[in-house]
């Protein structure tokens, strides 16, 4: 696992977000919501924000200057995205790789959110099809660890 940013963010409570790529106007309400109690909090959110409704999440949660890592499904950045710059330099990000691939792919980002639900304490997600990948993430983590597992309905 590679690293880039604020370390100290692992220290603290980490509650992972992960998003449907096909997400609903209902569950885009419910996760900005999600996002907005999740600011009132100490907690550090951790994404792919791979997905538009992650994307959407990331970009609320960095208008609040809310501390979050960006895991990533590839190598880290060479260069951090400029609109990540004005974060990274308050010390409100941090960015993981889990691969050192220097493209994104399904493999990587399987490896990605399991890597994300493995660290947080706390995993969040928003409705899914029961064929998604993240179906077998939620049985997974809900059946066979204490960690507590949410849908966001």
């Amino acid at each position: 696992m590679d690293l880039s940013g604020n370390m100290d963010l692992l220290d603290r409570r980490l509650v992972a977000f992960l998003a449907s790529r096909q997400a609903t106007p209902h569950d885009t309400q419910l996760a900005l919501q999600w996002a907005a109690d999740i600011c009132q909090t100490d907690n550090v959110v951790i994404s792919g924000f791979h997905s538009p409704l992650e994307k959407e999440v990331l970009n609320y949660l960095l208008n609040r200057h809310h501390p979050v890592i960006f895991a990533l499904g590839r190598a880290l950045y060479k260069r951090i995205p400029p609109h990540l710059q004005s974060a990274f330099d308050e010390g409100n990000l941090l960015f993981i790789s889990f691969r050192s691939y220097s493209r994104h792919s399904w493999n990587s980002a399987q490896q990605r959110n399991w890597g994300i639900a493995d660290l947080a304490d706390e995993i969040y997600l928003t409705n899914f099809d029961r064929n998604s990948t993240l179906s077998t993430l939620h049985f997974t983590f809900d059946k066979y660890s204490n960690k507590p597992v949410h849908i966001l309905k």
